[in-house]
């Protein structure tokens, strides 16, 4: 019985990794510079040093704060809707994982958003968008979890989806459309990772979308 059991939770295993890994390709199509390749420091080197990035902003790792980058690219748009602009954000967030005895978490936020003109057309245009993007990844990791924005301070619409190998596995990816209350209208593609051994590897939360407040 225990080989039996074992044999089950080693294919399960292999089945998950190979989903997270295959995932990877999405994150090339999205993402200029890939965290999966090499160790994990150079990849923060190549991002901060990217040429491509213009308004960079940089507050490095200290006892009392945590690493955050945010740039804005001069033409990179991985989206086929054309951008006003494209903001990339690489950042650390804590997060709450239990109340009681209270335990907390660390994670890194890679993140990719395109800022459009809210006119109907875009409006439409960036919501099939998204549906294609979610139809890509899918194709690795099945959605697990979409929900309405709405309910979000500032936002008076919008949804984000969260993939993962299964509805009890962290999410490693999501995709999500907004827009505010001021009629900013913004797609974006959320990754989470950790690393260990200056290597990265998937990882996050369920439903945690913090990260929308980034700025608070």
């Amino acid at each position: 019985m225990k080989r039996v059991l074992f044999i089950a939770f080693s294919l399960l295993l292999m089945l998950q990794l190979q989903a997270q890994s295959q995932f990877f390709r999405v994150v090339k199509d999205y993402f200029r510079v890939d965290p999966f390749t090499g160790k994990f420091s150079d990849f923060v080197e190549t991002v901060k040093t990217d040429p491509e990035l213009t308004n960079i902003e940089f507050s490095p790792k200290t006892d009392t704060s945590l690493f955050s980058i945010k740039g804005d690219y001069k033409t990179f748009n991985p989206f086929t809707v054309k951008a006003r602009g494209v903001q990339m954000s690489l950042s650390e967030k804590k997060t709450l994982v239990r109340e009681s005895p209270q335990a907390f978490d660390t994670i890194m936020l890679y993140m990719i958003t395109g800022f459009f003109d809210s006119t109907r057309q875009t409006y439409q245009m960036v919501q099939k968008e998204y549906k294609k993007i979610n139809t890509k990844i899918k194709r690795d990791l099945p959605a697990h979890g979409t929900a309405s924005l709405v309910k979000l301070s500032g936002l008076k619409d919008g949804q984000i989806t969260n993939h993962a190998v299964s509805s009890t596995m962290a999410s490693p990816i999501s995709v999500a459309w907004y827009l505010t209350e001021d009629n900013e209208l913004a797609l974006m593609v959320v990754l989470r990772m950790k690393y260990e051994n200056n290597r990265a590897y998937p990882g996050g939360m369920l439903f945690d979308y913090f990260y929308l407040r980034q700025g608070e």
